[in-house]
């Protein structure tokens, strides 16, 4: 897991880690307190993170390209969930971080539930947004996983800001064009179709029903009122499931909550982690 490159993109440093068979990138900000690691939804690469990350000012950041997606190589099997809670584990020991705040956003929610029960002394806190617990949980309605099956939306911009009522909604859903401006990171590299499969590939059949409850761990559960993809429904049963877990729904927002309108969010995310940060240090 030798560093074997570092590039610089403006104030913010790239590095490229070999974990394993694959080459990732990864983006590290350094800052204060525990560090916070973010895992991607669908698709998605580092870049389409930034409009939370330039609210989390002075925060230890690490952003994790997923295998497959944006810089970072691609696998040559499908990953399995429990294989992806150790390509996160080993990604955080090849940084020297022991432990750490993990936010996991739709798919990287996911991700973010079993790495918590696989490795949770990896874990200092959870922050689960616009996820799911998998088979158990309540699926997205048929028009919109028709929809969002449509492999074009992650190669054609157009194609993207056209699905944005459907899958997205929320203020994303109303202004599409915001992808073309405030969340133009989303395209900043193009997914591949390879990337994705790999990542639906891993979602299917898995479930956390079975031993949600059996985390001991601070948890945040967050989600848009109108998220279609993964609908609100999932995130009341995940916390009333998760002992002591916190919720937070968002009037009038969808699948993007985090990105398209961050700042509720954001304040919510900074309390939770300082209240958290000041327990622990009394």
């Amino acid at each position: 897991m030798a560093v074997i490159k570092r590039v610089r993109y403006a104030t913010m440093e790239d590095t490229f880690l070999r974990i394993g068979d694959l080459k990732i990138r990864i983006r590290r900000r350094p800052g204060t307190g525990t560090p916070l690691l973010l895992i991607n939804g669908l698709g998605s690469c580092l870049e389409s993170w930034e409009p939370l990350i330039t609210r989390l000012s002075g925060r230890d950041i690490i952003g994790i390209d997923h295998p497959g997606m944006g810089l970072s190589s691609a696998p040559n099997h499908i990953l399995s969930m429990n294989e992806l809670a150790v390509f996160y584990k080993d990604a955080l020991e090849a940084l020297g971080v022991s432990r750490a705040d993990v936010l996991g956003f739709s798919f990287g929610g996911t991700v973010a539930q079993q790495l918590a029960k696989d490795f949770p002394e990896y874990v200092n806190s959870l922050i689960l947004a616009g996820t799911a617990p998998g088979v158990g949980g309540f699926p997205a309605d048929l028009i919109t996983l028709l929809t969002a099956s449509n492999p074009l939306r992650y190669q054609i911009p157009l194609i993207r800001e056209m699905v944005a009522p459907v899958i997205y909604r929320g203020r994303v859903g109303r202004h599409p064009r915001l992808f073309e401006d405030e969340l133009a990171g989303w395209d900043a590299h193009r997914a591949t179709l390879l990337g994705v499969t790999c990542q639906v590939g891993a979602f299917l059949g898995w479930s956390s029903m079975p031993w949600l409850a059996s985390l001991r761990l601070p948890t945040l559960v967050m989600c848009g009122e109108e998220d279609p993809m993964a609908p609100v429904a999932n995130s009341k049963l995940m916390a009333s499931i998760v002992p002591d877990a916190e919720l937070r729904i968002y009037r009038g927002q969808g699948h993007l909550f985090l990105f398209d309108a961050p700042e509720r969010p954001v304040a919510d995310i900074i309390e939770f982690l300082d209240r958290e940060r000041e327990e622990v240090a009394a």
